[in-house]
Order: structure tokens, then C-alpha cells, then sequence
């Protein structure tokens, strides 16, 4: 009968082959926005689940869904990847999942960020952290235990998608909609480090606000309405949330401490105005609100519309709309659930240091498999948070392979 010691032994026997997948990945340059050469790459994952003896295919995203569920994508197609390695039985059901976009390099770069190297230790490229190496751990996992000869009494699912960079609907969330994930567990190998799991994330709401005024001549501005400086207006009611943000507490725990509370982000992007001596007739601003998962979405939005409110019956000029650009549940599962437990002792036994459950910043893919799909769902994977999205992003080679060890017994002893 296979042991924990053979699929150890064998992960550790497929270390250069873990690193020449994640290559394989990373050389595909699958930027979003706007959501290029997804086809090739799930054709590539796809091609790798047959082998490995996983029923796998391709599902793509209906061309009249796009407009709606992927603005930012200029119609390009976006491709989901689903894959089942069958057991004896259909349940339990443990579900992989990862995301295969990545943000663009940007600059700052000293290597080219999609011809991925190995220099000290260190994977280099856009994408090795923030997921493709999640989604090779979570691949050659499956693969250890069939080369290993592993029978599963459930199902192993793995999923690849698209699009989480810019939200996830074409991608998680397309699958969840359409029912085509059904698990009694799931992780999702996003970069909490190989000795963290996040077993929550913040909720988010991405909202941009224009102010309306009326355009006059630069030497006359007593004929017009400067809709810039009611936008600061607006801007600086908004900034007096902030004492408020830090009277709630979240009760999970969270690094660095200052994110344990609900933040607002004024002005990511601002626009307005035509030209320096036009009195601007409409300005406009984004604002990232952060919520905790204490928090709910429908309060978040109230607070915004009560101080626009507040400004409106104080100033009868100001003019405002206000248009949603996203909104993001925040997501949560029990420390005591299975799969935390289960996943949080595999850690310990691979890396000898007992893991930390964490609520992540950011809000994940894993949003709609917990709050839409009800499946107990944790987000654990290989890579640095601190190097994704930057400039000579790396992970280490040995935190792929510890994860795909990790990952290998959690689905051992869920599955069998």
C-alpha cells in the first residue's frame, strides 16, 4: 500500500520537472488586462491534465457574455480549463483551483519578465508567484499521486482560469454560475506562502464618482461651476470615514496589524477637465473601500451615498453620479472546518513549523466557490505576496516543491 513516504519521495524525485512546468507557464504571456494568449496557455494545461490521466476540456466563455463579464478584453476569448481524476466514488470531492492571467510586467525589470530563469534559488518571471506556480504545484500534486499509485476513493478537480486580475466573472465565477464546480472542498493555490493560510479575504468595492459642473472661460470662472473643487469636496467628506474605519476591528488575524480594520483609498485614477484655462465642466475619482468580513457590502455603500448626501443639501451646485465598478463579498471559512485542519497538519509535517491562518488584503477567486458554490474553501500556495505585481518578480524553487508535497498529502488524505 503507498505511504505518505512514497508521494514525499516522489515529489522530491519531480523537482526539476515542477520548475520546467512553471517555465512552460510563465513563457506564455498571458497579460490582463487585456486578457492575451489564453487560449495557448489553457491549451497547455489542458494538455498536461490528459496526460497525467485527468478527464479534461476546454470551456469557453459565450461571445455575448463578454461585454458583460469582460469589458477590459476587447472580445478576445477568454477559456476555462476543468479537469477530473476519478476515483472509486464521486464524494468527497476536493477541488484544486488557479488563475493562469497575470498583470502586465510594467518596467523596472533587469531580466526579460517571460523568459523565466532560475538564478540562487529564485524562479524569476511575471506570473511565478502570482499563480503559475500555484497552478504547477497544484498540477504536478496530482501528478506525484498517480505516479506514485495512489487509489482515490473521491474525486480530485482541478480548475485554470482566466481573468482574476480583473475580478474573476469570466473565469470562477462564470463556472460557479453555471454550476460546473461542485466540491466538498477546494483550495485555491493563490501565494499566501508556503507556512500561511488565508482562510478569509476582505471584501472590496471599487466605485468612481464625477462631479458636474459647467464649463466657462478660464478669466471668468464666477460664469461657471468648477467641478473640480467640488470633487475635493467630496474627496475630503470621504477622508472624514477614515476615524470611523478604525473604531472596527476584524477579529481574524492579519499582517501587517493595521489592515486589521476597514480602509478607503480616494483617487486611484482622477480625470476631468479639457484644457488649463477651461473651468472644468465634469472631474471624476475612484475609491477603493476595503471591507472587513464583519463588514457587509450593502452598509459599505450606504455610508458612501449618506456623504453624498450630506454635501448635496449643504451645497445645491454640486451635481453627482456615482457608478459602480465592482463589488467584491468578502469570503470566510471556520479554522475548524476539515480542510484547515487537514491542510494545516500537512504543513507541519513537511516544513516542521506549525502555519499561521491569516485574512488576506486582497479579495480572491475564492469568494465564489465559498459564498456562491457553499463549498469549504481556503486559499494556500507557493510564492511571495511582496514580489507579485513587482518588477523581477521570483519564487523560490524550494516553496514549489514544499507545496506540491503539502498539496499532494492534503488531497492523500482527503481522497482516500
Amino acid at each position: 500500500m503507498v505511504n505518505q513516504k512514497d508521494v514525499l519521495k516522489q515529489v522530491e524525485n519531480m523537482r526539476e520537472e515542477i520548475v520546467d512546468f512553471t517555465k512552460e507557464l510563465v513563457k506564455i504571456p498571458t497579460v490582463n488586462p487585456p486578457g492575451e494568449k489564453y487560449v495557448e496557455c489553457a491549451a497547455l494545461i489542458a494538455k498536461k491534465l490528459l496526460t497525467i490521466g485527468f478527464d479534461a476540456r476546454l470551456v469557453e466563455v459565450p461571445s455575448e457574455e463578454l461585454e458583460e463579464l469582460a469589458p477590459q478584453g476587447k472580445g478576445l476569448p477568454r477559456v476555462n480549463v476543468i479537469g477530473l481524476l476519478k476515483g472509486a466514488a464521486q464524494r468527497p470531492t476536493l477541488h484544486f483551483n488557479g488563475h493562469f492571467d497575470v498583470v502586465p510586467p510594467g518596467t523596472g525589470w533587469t531580466r526579460n519578465p517571460f523568459s523565466p530563469a532560475v538564478d540562487d534559488g529564485k524562479l524569476y518571471g511575471r506570473g511565478t508567484s502570482d499563480m503559475k506556480g500555484g497552478i504547477a504545484a497544484m498540477i504536478m500534486a496530482a501528478q506525484a499521486l498517480v505516479e506514485a499509485g495512489v487509489k482515490l476513493r473521491g474525486e480530485l478537480a482541478i480548475s485554470a482560469v482566466p481573468d482574476e486580475e480583473t475580478g474573476g466573472f469570466a473565469g470562477v465565477g462564470y463556472l460557479v454560475k453555471n454550476r460546473l464546480i461542485k466540491a466538498d472542498y477546494a483550495i485555491v493555490t493563490e501565494p499566501s506562502s508556503i507556512g500561511t493560510i488565508w482562510n478569509a479575504h476582505k471584501g472590496a468595492l471599487w466605485l468612481e464618482i464625477t462631479t458636474l459642473g459647467k464649463a466657462a472661460h478660464g478669466s471668468l470662472p464666477f460664469m461657471g461651476v468648477n467641478a473640480f473643487e467640488k470633487l475635493v469636496k467630496v474627496a475630503q467628506a470621504l477622508e472624514c470615514l477614515k476615524p470611523k474605519f478604525m473604531k472596527k476591528t476584524s477579529s481574524h488575524h492579519v499582517e501587517p496589524k493595521e489592515a486589521m480594520h476597514p480602509t478607503i483609498m480616494i483617487g486611484g485614477v482622477v480625470s476631468g477637465g479639457v484644457k488649463v484655462n477651461v473651468v472644468p465642466s465634469s472631474c471624476s475619482m475612484t475609491i477603493d473601500r476595503r471591507l472587513i468580513p464583519e463588514e457587509k457590502m450593502v452598509d459599505a455603500k450606504k455610508e458612501v451615498k449618506e456623504v453624498i448626501k450630506s454635501l448635496s443639501q449643504k451645497d445645491l451646485q454640486l451635481k453627482i453620479e456615482v457608478k459602480s465598478l465592482l463589488e467584491a463579498e468578502a469570503a470566510v471559512t471556520s479554522q475548524r472546518e476539515k480542510i484547515c485542519q487537514t491542510l494545516a497538519k500537512n504543513i507541519k509535517q513537511v516544513t516542521n513549523v506549525t502555519p499561521k491562518f491569516n485574512l488576506c488584503t486582497a479579495f480572491l477567486d475564492m469568494r465564489f466557490l465559498v459564498n456562491q458554490a457553499g463549498i469549504s474553501t481556503i486559499s494556500y500556495g507557493p510564492g511571495l505576496l511582496r514580489t507579485a505585481h513587482t518588477a523581477d518578480e521570483y519564487i523560490l524553487v524550494d516553496d514549489l516543491v514544499i507545496a506540491t508535497k503539502v498539496l499532494a498529502l492534503t488531497a492523500m488524505d482527503l481522497l482516500t
